[in-house]
């Protein structure tokens, strides 16, 4: 239970910080139309997120 919790504490953390990034991010990319601010935006996103990710899962694997 109590990891439960905690998987659903840091997934509304990510999507907090989701979020804000896609507030934030048309303003640091003002040369691009607001669909494309946001389609490049929330690439960046997760493209960040997989690497995150890929760490968490390589770190928790035991090696031989």
């Amino acid at each position: 239970m109590k990891t439960i919790l905690k998987s659903i504490f840091i997934g509304l953390g990510v999507l907090l910080l989701y979020w804000i990034w896609i507030a934030w991010f048309p303003s640091f990319f003002n040369g691009l139309a607001q669909d494309e601010a946001l389609i490049v935006g929330t690439g960046f996103f997760l493209s960040f997120e997989l690497v995150i990710l890929a760490g968490v899962i390589l770190s928790k694997m035991k090696n031989p």
